[in-house]
């Protein structure tokens, strides 16, 4: 039966143990590099103001350096996730299938590297004191597709293969997977939310599923691999069944 790849509560991004140990040195390059605008601008800001005549103005303006700071550092590392995984899919582009779960295997492999590459901006960034600065912004630095009016900011939604529409609105702990595992299978299907769709709270979408203009999918519900859920239809339950009104 098909599983979901993960549900843990960080964020639907894992990495394969194999792939994370042999290629860890990508990560840490891209959290050493994300600090560098950060260095810079506290280089500037201690030449300009730690200095007789500025020490009051210095710590005055220096709870607004740190939060300008935190918000640069995290701009940083979006930014510099973007160039790498612009590079990885120059390389090996990403498409839609069903493939081997192994290394070996391509598809499988660069999937991970993708992974890997958005690890830490998605970190950092699931910190911010707004909740919409992850799934609204970042994501669509990645590639996701993400419509004008919607509430999504309490949802984990794969960082690549979704498309979401105007006005939709997703429950708080609901998961997006666009990939999955299934015994040696690994399976990448992109998800698709058409408007005016409601996801309530907890719901868990496997790959492939296509929600339909204006319907409406019941809490702590689940969809199937591939499943359409029809327009101006209410779902419901484990697998999400059609509701009978």
């Amino acid at each position: 039966m098909f599983q979901p790849a993960s549900l843990k509560g960080d964020s639907p991004t894992p990495i394969d143990e194999r792939i994370r140990n042999k290629y860890l040195i990508l990560y840490v390059i891209i959290i050493i590099l994300s600090f560098f605008p950060c260095v810079i601008f506290e280089y500037f800001y201690l030449v300009y103001l730690w200095k007789e005549g500025f020490y009051l103005l210095f710590f005055f303006l220096f709870p607004l350096n740190i939060v300008l700071l935190i918000y640069l550092l995290q701009l940083s590392a979006v930014l510099i996730s973007v160039l790498f995984l612009t590079t990885i899919k120059l390389i090996f582009p990403p498409k839609e299938g069903i493939f081997n779960r192994d290394i070996k295997d391509k598809n499988y492999l660069y999937w991970n590297l993708r992974n890997m590459v958005k690890k830490w901006p998605l970190f950092i960034t699931a910190s911010n004191p707004f909740p919409w600065f992850k799934n609204r912004f970042v994501l669509r630095f990645f590639g996701v597709i993400i419509g004008k009016k919607g509430i999504h900011d309490n949802s984990w939604i794969s960082p690549e293969f979704v498309s979401i529409g105007k006005n939709v609105i997703i429950g708080m702990g609901s998961t997006l997977l666009s990939f999955g595992i299934e015994q040696d299978r690994f399976i990448l299907k992109k998800i698709i939310i058409e408007d005016d769709v409601l996801i309530g709270a907890k719901c868990v979408l496997l790959p492939g599923t296509h929600i339909k203009h204006n319907s409406k999918l019941s809490a702590h519900s689940y969809t199937n691999f591939n499943q359409v859920l029809e327009e101006n239809s209410i779902y419901i339950g484990h697998p999400a069944k059609l509701k009978e009104i």
